[in-house]
């Protein structure tokens, strides 16, 4: 690894953990009381958004015991979100699905041409530097938040590193990775047709990002755990970096690193809302399956109830 891009490594680690740190000299704020369940879920369908709540008041070893519990209800929450959209939420997941289709038509091939027609050796430095905040880099950042947590016994560090793993796993591990099997879009090099798609074939993985989906994930906790307005900026920005690295390298269309972002940002917003509710003592998730008998009719219901 080069000098430069050792340096760049060290400087955003070291900018992203510099609140957690200031938050280690002092005493953590009191958990807020619970909110009423049914006020917690009217929060979840109308606000876009949760300003990072108050630090967890389990200690360390409660909350890595329950580690289990809190990523169970991630995922039920998480994967099980289409089964409780309202029409409000359908007709935002239509209206971003439209705008990655507008993204395809009006800028995949224009931004392949014109990044690969104005490459130099700046943007190929910078490029290669933000890049693996998309992969490797992105789980170094989330395990200095939990070395800080640990050290220091600051719970929002710790939260902020626990939510960030949880929201990887389920936005990087699953939902990109069973879109780019059942889309199976082709890669800009190996197509100069942006809608060539190959559902379920192997080989055929372009659409979302994979990169993009865990820049944008880990960059939505980070900003969601911070009161700094610049801590997000920075996070965000280094995540935008990396979608712009993908389309530059020509590995990705600009529509597959939006859709990556929007994966990114639903899935880390979501986890931490409902971890917050959950470390707030009003994280309460049922899970009940009910078989269905009848005389022509055999299956299974779940209800999901927060």
């Amino acid at each position: 690894m080069s000098v430069a891009r050792r340096a760049f490594a060290v400087l955003m680690v070291s900018l992203l953990l510099s609140p957690a740190r200031g938050l280690a000299d002092s005493p953590p704020a009191p958990a807020p009381a619970p909110a009423p369940l049914d006020a917690a879920c009217a929060d979840d369908a109308d606000a876009p958004r949760e300003v990072a709540a108050a630090s967890s008041s389990l200690s360390d070893a409660d909350g890595l015991k329950a580690l289990p519990a809190v990523a169970w209800k991630d995922a039920v929450y998480v994967l099980g979100s289409p089964a409780r959209w309202t029409g409000k939420d359908w007709a935002i997941a239509g209206g971003s699905a439209v705008g990655i289709v507008l993204v395809s038509a009006l800028s995949d091939v224009t931004a392949r041409n014109q990044t690969q027609g104005h490459r130099s050796g700046a943007l190929d430095e910078l490029t290669r530097v933000v890049e693996p905040f998309g992969s490797e880099y992105s789980w170094a950042v989330l395990g200095a938040y939990g070395v800080v947590g640990l050290v220091f016994h600051d719970p929002d560090a710790r939260d902020t590193a626990i939510d960030g793993v949880l929201a990887s796993v389920l936005a990087s591990g699953i939902i990109t990775p069973s879109l780019k099997l059942a889309l199976g879009r082709a890669r800009p090099t190996q197509t100069d047709e942006p809608l060539s798609f190959h559902p379920f074939r192997s080989g055929y993985a372009s659409l979302p990002s994979g990169h993009a989906t865990q820049a944008f994930a880990v960059a939505s906790v980070i900003s969601a755990h911070s009161d700094s307005v610049w801590v997000g900026a920075g996070a965000y920005t280094l995540a935008a970096l990396v979608a712009f690295a993908r389309v530059y390298h020509n590995a990705h269309w600009t529509s597959d690193v939006a859709a990556g972002a929007l994966i990114g940002t639903a899935v880390g917003q979501g986890v931490v809302r409902v971890n917050n509710r959950i470390r707030s003592g009003d994280g309460r998730v049922q899970v009940t399956f009910a078989p269905i008998l009848g005389e022509r009719d055999k299956g299974a219901g779940v209800t999901i109830v927060f």
